[in-house]
């Protein structure tokens, strides 16, 4: 049934045409009485008009107006039929009576149930942006652009993760896509971004942030749950980017014209795993030119599929959109993943594009708050 989202009040454009079918309804089944020959009559019809009336959404008041309506048809009828047909005419308007009574009564109950799912919506909106908040549009050195695709409907979060934070040591920025669906995909993702957010500014080394953050997952969970995830640090120059691999894809290089994966990068076990095959991250750092992009994703997007199965192709999509601005290209790519899908995807999918803009924004020096990160997250 189409009920409006906040049924606090009617949509009285969307009202006025249900109404006027109503008005139709109740004139014909009069007039209908008027030419029935005889003992005849058709005022049982009207105790149908109310249920009719539900198929649209419908505010208590409007309940109110709609049986009001019904009884003043139903009553000169009444009238009339009294003295013929007094067993039909009392169980006729005991009839309508007790429709629009129900009517009314599933309004209200209706109304109170879409009022809790609101409220709850909100309560779950705020949630949501507590625990994936937007990236800022200038970390350090860098230009940032984000966006998630959650595959629940209604959802704005999922199992993948991404951030990106100025610390004293660069920009430091995680990718990430926890094992699972539902919720417990949601607290694995909101454990990781929350030991990362802390990690990121008091950890001196990549490679050691990421021990820690599987030393954390390992801890606290003994179901071998897993979260793949990708950390870069970029260099307080811009012109350096250091990348450690927990089983996850690696990313997408734009320079100089070109669109290449950093397939070099090695790859550990995913965080939570380390322990299991007594292995350990390792880095890798690439030289970076000004105006370099890299493209950070988790894998609902390249094995996004359409109808016939393709997988979404990526590279050959970002080459397509290369001369677009970070907004711009994240922009593009959403909207043609979309149109790859068909307009829904069944994965969760994030997305996090940096580009190197050295000399934009100081980073934060060691033992500050990093307070530029969230005034550049709070600004309009």
């Amino acid at each position: 049934m189409p009920w409006p989202e906040h049924p606090s009040h009617c949509d009285c454009g969307k009202a006025i045409p249900a109404a006027m079918i109503l008005m139709v309804m109740l004139c014909g089944i009069f007039s209908l009485d008027l030419v029935l020959p005889g003992p005849y009559t058709a005022m049982p019809m009207l105790v149908a008009v109310p249920s009719l009336a539900m198929l649209t959404p419908t505010c208590p008041r409007c309940a109110v107006l709609i049986g009001v309506a019904v009884l003043l048809i139903a009553v000169p009828l009444a009238l009339q039929h009294w003295p013929s047909r007094p067993v039909v005419v009392m169980s006729s308007l005991a009839g309508i009576v007790l429709s629009a009574t129900m009517m009314w009564v599933a309004c209200c109950r209706q109304q109170r149930i879409h009022c809790a799912q609101a409220d709850l919506r909100e309560v779950l909106e705020a949630m949501q942006q507590a625990m994936l908040r937007p990236v800022p549009r200038r970390l350090g050195p860098l230009a940032a652009e984000g966006h998630y695709l959650a595959a629940a409907e209604h959802a704005q979060v999922g199992g993948d993760l991404y951030e990106g934070v100025a610390t004293p040591y660069g920009v430091r920025l995680i990718v990430g896509d926890a094992m699972g669906k539902g919720l417990g995909a949601v607290e694995k993702a909101a454990d990781v971004l929350g030991a990362f957010r802390e990690l990121a500014c008091n950890e001196t080394s990549l490679t050691g942030m990421a021990a820690r953050l599987d030393a954390f997952l390992a801890a606290g969970d003994l179901r071998e749950e897993f979260v793949t995830a990708l950390l870069v640090e970029i260099a307080p120059d811009g012109l350096t980017a250091e990348f450690v691999s927990c089983g996850h894809p690696p990313p997408l290089l734009l320079s100089g014209g070109r669109v290449s994966f950093v397939d070099a990068v090695p790859s550990a076990p995913p965080l939570g795993l380390f322990g299991m095959g007594e292995c350990w991250p390792h880095s890798m750092t690439i030289p970076l030119c000004q105006g370099d992009r890299l493209l950070l994703y988790t894998d609902g997007v390249t094995e996004a599929r359409e109808g016939g199965g393709r997988f979404y192709p990526l590279a050959d999509r970002v080459a397509g959109f290369y001369d677009e601005s970070p907004g711009g290209l994240i922009a593009k790519l959403v909207e043609d993943l979309r149109a790859h899908v068909g307009g829904r995807l069944h994965d969760d999918a994030a997305l996090l594009l940096v580009r190197s803009e050295p000399a934009a924004v100081p980073l934060p020096r060691s033992g500050e708050r990093v307070e530029a990160d969230q005034r550049s997250r709070t600004a309009p």
